[in-house]
């Protein structure tokens, strides 16, 4: 062991998680730099201002994990902020243990919080689905026009995440399909053109015949829409999901007052009604493009509950009735 601490002594964490950023940087996976500098920046802030030495061997303890994720939320972090940022610690470790820097302790993390907090209760119920579904466009502002027909595309083509509606090119719909690769995992979706959105995709899509993009989203954050520079298309992606969330809101003021909304809402929503429309998990699966039947259980776990009421509650209602028909013969 303390052969191992020899070995690490003299190595940072920073300039490590800064080769870390650079090596996803270079392979494009723009979030997780996103994650992993927000994750730098936070740690630095706090070890700065505790005084606090920034060597492997030193950071990475239980001790000092905790009290990380105390100073987080003594700052009033949610929760998944401070689990977004352990979780981004733990892989920075799980990949000096890899590289034999340093030796794998199981309980490492086992006292601070990684959970992910399900976001299934952001749903929207049928019926408020279809209150948006049937709004008068017209009498809405153009840039709350473009926002409601954004989120109701992206639940009609299979609950289809904001990121993969700004990115899709006018070559990525063939026929009556739309096919392209998920953002986040390179996944290919085929997603069939339902009738409903039709009017909305005329309507709304990109009038900017120069535009490689199916709607002005990203245009409108980069003139032209014409930039080689995938990390600023993707600062611009962060801009145009901001803007989103907030007329998001204003649409739930007005259409569904005390509901919130948000850019996750609608796949959310999709994936929700159709699991209670008793459609096959793994049908689902395939159509959210989660990379395992697994994601998806996980992703609706928190509904296993509500659907066994729900039948315990038929089951019910039906012995009820059985006894007052009795009853009443």
């Amino acid at each position: 062991m303390d052969e191992k601490k020899e070995s690490v002594r003299g190595l940072f964490l920073i300039p490590y998680m800064e080769k870390v950023i650079g090596t996803l940087r270079a392979n494009r996976k723009l979030p997780a730099v996103r994650t992993y500098t927000a994750t730098k920046n936070s740690f630095v802030k706090f070890s700065e201002e505790k005084e606090l030495p920034m060597e492997i061997m030193e950071v990475f303890t239980p001790s000092r994990l905790k009290e990380y994720q105390n100073w987080l939320r003594c700052r009033d972090a949610e929760w998944n902020t401070v689990s977004t940022y352990m979780r981004t610690l733990k892989a920075v470790y799980n990949r000096l243990v890899s590289e034999k820097a340093l030796v794998y302790d199981r309980k490492l993390f086992s006292d601070v919080y990684t959970k992910v907090e399900s976001q299934t209760k952001r749903a929207l119920s049928a019926g408020q689905m279809g209150t948006l579904l049937h709004t008068r466009f017209e009498e809405l502002p153009e840039n709350v026009q473009y926002a409601l027909a954004y989120f109701l595309l992206m639940f009609l083509f299979h609950g289809m995440p904001f990121i993969d509606l700004a990115y899709l090119r006018k070559k990525d719909m063939k026929g009556d399909c739309i096919v392209y690769c998920r953002h986040k995992t390179g996944r290919q979706i085929t997603v069939r053109i339902p009738p409903e959105a039709r009017a909305l995709l005329e309507q709304y899509s990109n009038k900017d015949d120069s535009s490689i993009y199916l709607f002005p989203i990203l245009d409108r954050q980069v003139e032209g829409g014409k930039t080689k520079d995938t990390e600023k298309l993707y600062e611009c992606y962060g801009k145009a999901l901001g803007s989103f969330n907030r007329i998001l809101a204003k649409i739930a003021s007005l259409l569904l007052p005390g509901v919130e909304i948000s850019s996750y809402t609608a796949r959310h929503t999709w994936a929700t009604l159709a699991f209670h429309a008793g459609v096959p998990i793994g049908i689902i699966s395939k159509a959210l493009g989660h990379s395992s039947i697994k994601v998806t259980e996980t992703y609706l776990k928190p509904f296993d509950n509500e659907k066994v009421d729900v039948a315990n509650d038929a089951l019910i209602g039906s012995i009820t009735k059985y006894g007052e028909e009795k009853n009443a013969a």
